[in-house]
């Protein structure tokens, strides 16, 4: 059974808009063992469009459509499946928009719904169920997210495992500090031998086994423990506590945040020295002790992380090059410093510093690791 996703759109051709839905889709059926075997982007353009459905229907046993289904001119897609399957088909409720989707039955089913992604992503349970219907044979997937470990000391250990376990393949995608593994198998059943060790030779690492997001992780030994987190920012703008306030339950724990990004900021808001800022710069060890020892007096969290770089593309020096970042993790008996393992453009700089601290102040936390101890 191969699964396509037909995603339409001159916005996703011309780069305007970010296909999303393929990538919504994608990630709600592989758990569910359904994954997708092909995505294809077409145009809103009627003579394309056709025959793009047309060449999907040849390749693939089941079809999900994504777009061309509101009241403007461009939304040809539902005349263009009704012209090839016919009008018959089963409607599927839009709680949130004007436009349903629709199940159009056939030797190649095909699944029509929204592009707009709100809308679209409300509609997976219904695409769920039509699938367990028509999928006889299902692909099943458990995922394992692990964190500060590099991709090439995990791939050699996996490829071991297959060897040792035939049925289970094991694929690994690396991230901005995070590395998720999905194993791969016709029965879960596979599973558990395998997972065993893998849980036993990375558990330091193994950070979760439902999410990628470490912020996860860390809420919940927060929560369990009762204990409390605060952010002085300054290179990442705000994206560490946006990382910690987008999970629902985060007022738990987390107090709050200042992103002191100017040094006037630094000094009036956090009470880093004026002298301090001069003798070593913004960009120091310096500078974020003294941001986390302001935090803590501003907050009163049991723990506080500071960070402060150049993310670039400009303000680096030959000392201090674009990539530079300096942190602090401040816990209830000391705090900690380090350099962040650089890295090139200014969204990796940031996305890779959010994660490699947030995954420090968990494995703190979780195994009693020091923090900036690991440099992947």
């Amino acid at each position: 059974m191969t699964i396509e996703i037909l995603s339409i759109g001159n916005e996703l051709l011309s780069g305007h808009t970010i296909n999303t839905n393929a990538a919504t889709l994608a990630q709600a059926l592989l758990p569910e063992g359904f994954p997708i075997g092909r995505v294809t982007v077409l145009p809103d353009e009627e003579t394309r469009l056709k025959k793009g459905i047309e060449e999907a229907m040849e390749r693939s046993s089941f079809l999900i459509t994504t777009g061309g289904l509101g009241p403007t001119g461009d939304d040809i897609t539902l005349p263009i499946v009704e012209a090839l399957y016919g009008p018959s088909k089963q409607s599927i409720a839009n709680p949130i928009g004007t436009a349903p989707g629709a199940f159009f039955e056939g030797n190649v089913p095909l699944i029509a719904l929204p592009g707009v992604p709100s809308q679209m992503e409300i509609m997976v349970p219904e695409v769920l169920k039509i699938l367990g219907k028509y999928v006889i044979e299902k692909h099943y997937v458990s995922p394992l997210y692990v964190c500060l470990i590099p991709e090439l000391d995990v791939e050699p250990y996996l490829r071991t495992l297959e060897k040792e376990h035939p049925g289970v393949t094991i694929g690994i995608c690396p991230g901005a500090g995070v590395l998720s593994l999905y194993l791969h198998a016709a029965d879960p059943k596979l599973f558990p031998p395998v997972e065993e060790k893998l849980v036993k030779r990375l558990y330091i690492h193994l950070f979760s086994r439902k999410d990628k997001q470490i912020a996860l992780a860390l809420q919940e030994w927060m929560v369990e423990n009762g204990k409390t987190l605060a952010v002085g920012e300054s290179c990442t703008g705000g994206h560490l506590a946006a990382n910690l306030t987008i999970h629902p339950g985060a007022s738990a724990y987390f107090l709050g945040g200042v992103v002191a990004y100017s040094d006037a900021l630094k000094e009036s808001a956090l009470g880093v020295q004026e002298e301090t800022l001069k003798k070593h710069g913004a960009v120091s060890e310096e500078v974020v002790v003294e941001m986390g020892a302001g935090v803590k007096k501003l907050t009163g969290a049991d723990y506080v992380i500071t960070v402060s770089g150049i993310a670039g593309p400009t303000g680096g020096t030959t000392d201090k090059p674009i990539g530079t970042v300096w942190a602090a993790i401040t816990t209830p008996e000391k705090t900690y410093t380090g350099l962040i393992p650089p890295r090139k453009t200014r969204k990796t700089i940031i996305d890779y510093s959010v994660n490699y601290l947030l995954a420090n102040l968990w494995r703190h936390v979780a195994h009693h690791i020091e923090p900036f101890s690991c440099i992947a």
